[in-house]
């Protein structure tokens, strides 16, 4: 008797465990703010191709959220903000600035804003994109290799070291993080 409540035990443990794997496959421990600031902790799985993150609650609700919904999220150690109807992922932060690479691309998708839905404006540019959101200005703007002399002299202009560093080509776009850390560094 105690042999066969034993296996019926260790039966149902498993169906149990494999019924949990199964619905949260591919999520990890993460937490996001919402946009009404307040910090949600649970299982995260990123869905970017689609625009959105799946979220599971510690009673077991699973909802998808948009950038709408979203003002920055961790997953897996990874931090991304939620700007203009997309995700960003933080590659380097400082007192200063931010560099960031776009993750998603929401333009023109239907998203929704609780229950009203709208169609997204973003960002110009493609998932993969630098971009560098100085404090002080507090928006984005897309760094690419063509223009990454131009946006670091507007934008950094409070920075002589740094400017001349990109000006005399010690520092270019296959080095941007180390020029946003520069400008981070700059009194």
């Amino acid at each position: 008797m105690k042999q066969l409540f034993f296996s019926l035990a260790i039966a149902s443990f498993l169906s149990t465990s494999a019924q949990t794997t199964t619905t949260t496959e591919g999520f990890t421990a993460g937490y996001f703010i919402n946009s009404s600031n307040e910090k949600m902790e649970g299982l995260i799985k990123e869905s970017f191709k689609k625009g959105s993150v799946q979220f599971i609650t510690a009673n077991g609700t699973k909802k998808t959220y948009t950038p709408a919904d979203i003002n920055e999220l961790t997953i897996d150690n990874n931090h991304f903000i939620a700007y203009m109807n997309d995700f960003y992922k933080v590659i380097t932060t400082g007192k200063k600035s931010s560099l960031l690479q776009k993750v998603t691309n929401n333009s023109g998708r239907i998203l929704y804003n609780g229950t009203e839905a709208f169609s997204a404006t973003t960002t110009e540019g493609k998932p993969g994109d630098y971009y560098l959101r100085v404090k002080s200005i507090n928006q984005v703007e897309l760094v690419t290799n063509k223009n990454f002399e131009k946006v670091f002299a507007a934008s950094c202009a409070d920075c002589a070291a740094l400017v001349s560093n990109i000006q005399s080509k010690q520092l270019d776009y296959a080095s941007i993080e180390k020029a946003v850390e520069q400008y981070n560094s700059c009194n």
